[in-house]
């Protein structure tokens, strides 16, 4: 098992396995979404789902903490973003660990993350933007032999002008090979939601959604859905997705997303 060296850091890779035996719940409910085993229980149970949790690289936001530039909009990879994606692609192949799909946040910080770290999975051939590993080359208009999904519920806690995402038509035409079926809206219905209760970016600098445990609870327990929906034959899943989403999923009991099955994937998931 891979030590999550703290949800804050980048590129941090833990797998967990997801059991495909719990009740899962889109609404709060009295129990947790998920429950939570340490990875050599998958040998033990075949019915259980190997989770690769990630977390995406280094944004232009990440650089002198610049959530509230407006240039950082949906906020990309920087060029060391890439590199790091590239040296997890490296790893992966190294150590020999394997996929069936992707699932990953609508952001594109989070879709260049799961592209460029499991291109080798992806099967996408390469161009000369990526020679040059040029942050805003994102893929060729090509078919890939994995599964690779946007989930909205997956999306970092809505905050600053960083998490805001583009259009949905924007997005389909810059990933191509991502399937985009499940964003059921063309504009950020949870920016806009945030925007009008509190103000623009510029009327309000503080902290929105990580405030609204409500809105939290209900979408961490759809991201879950998320996952239990996926096929069985997906036994292997990479979910690439946010710091602070994760910090809320993970490390906040009072929130009942997920319970912990053993000390081991709770002291990997939780850092303590």
């Amino acid at each position: 098992i891979h030590q999550l060296h703290r949800l804050i850091s980048f590129m941090s890779l833990s797998r967990v396995v997801l059991s495909s035996l719990m009740t899962f719940s889109t609404t709060s409910g009295p129990g947790p979404a998920v429950r939570l085993h340490s990875l050599h229980a998958a040998t033990a149970n075949p019915k259980l789902k190997i989770l690769h949790i990630i977390r995406h690289a280094e944004g232009y936001h990440n650089v002198n903490n610049s959530y509230r530039n407006p240039k950082n909009i949906d906020a990309q990879l920087t060029p060391r973003g890439i590199d790091q994606c590239q040296a997890l692609s490296q790893r992966l192949q190294v150590e020999n660990i394997s996929i069936d799909s992707i699932v990953a946040s609508p952001m594109r910080r989070a879709l260049q993350t799961a592209y460029h770290s499991f291109r080798h999975a992806l099967e996408v051939e390469e161009d000369e933007h990526d020679k040059k590993q040029d942050a805003n080359d994102n893929g060729n208009k090509n078919d890939t032999p994995l599964p690779f999904v946007a989930c909205e519920n997956w999306r970092e806690t809505v905050n600053y002008i960083c998490d805001a995402r583009l259009p949905c038509s924007q997005l389909s035409s810059d990933f191509p090979y991502v399937d985009f079926d499940m964003i059921q809206h063309e504009d950020d219905p949870i920016w806009k939601y945030y925007e009008e209760k509190y103000g623009d970016n510029n009327a309000y600098v503080k902290i929105r959604e990580s405030k609204d445990d409500e809105s939290l609870v209900r979408r961490g327990r759809a991201a879950w859905d998320t996952i239990s929906r996926r096929p069985d034959e997906e036994r292997s899943i990479a979910v690439v997705s946010h710091s602070a989403f994760f910090m809320h999923m993970f490390t906040r009991p009072e929130l009942n997303l997920v319970s912990y099955h053993d000390e081991e994937v709770e002291e990997l998931m939780t850092g303590s």
